[in-house]
């Protein structure tokens, strides 16, 4: 029969195992969803399917499907537009975040290409 005193010990080292695992998957849960996902500017008007994107910052991420990808754009939380794109291999690696659009005869702008800081490739939108 345990004593009182070996029980409540027991209990603390079980506790402290589930913080500890809890702990690593928090952890590679961020580390994970950011690998997958950029915060983004937009300073004008862009369309998307469809979606009109209003200037401001968005949380753009995406699941690669190799060289697919779904991407998918938050702004304050709420999904905004959801999109297939494509992975392209560029021959630089970009040197910041840019997005680049096309310009309409209408005087809109359709997304093309979101190209991230330190990568080759570019995540491109109407071509695949």
């Amino acid at each position: 029969m345990q004593s009182f005193k070996e029980e409540k010990m027991s209990k603390k080292g079980y506790r402290g195992k589930i913080w500890v695992a809890l702990t690593i998957l928090m952890t590679a849960s961020l580390w994970a969803a950011a690998a997958n996902s950029r915060t983004l500017s937009f300073r004008t008007v862009l369309t998307l399917n469809g979606a009109e994107m209003k200037p401001g910052f968005y949380v753009v991420e995406w699941v690669s499907h190799s060289p697919q990808a779904t991407v998918t754009f938050r702004r304050n939380g709420q999904v905004v537009a959801t999109a297939a794109g494509k992975w392209v291999d560029r021959d630089t690696k970009s040197p910041a975040d840019s997005v680049v659009y096309s310009n309409n005869a209408d005087g809109s702008h359709t997304l093309k290409e979101l190209r991230f800081s330190g990568r080759k490739q570019a995540l491109v939108f109407g071509e695949l």
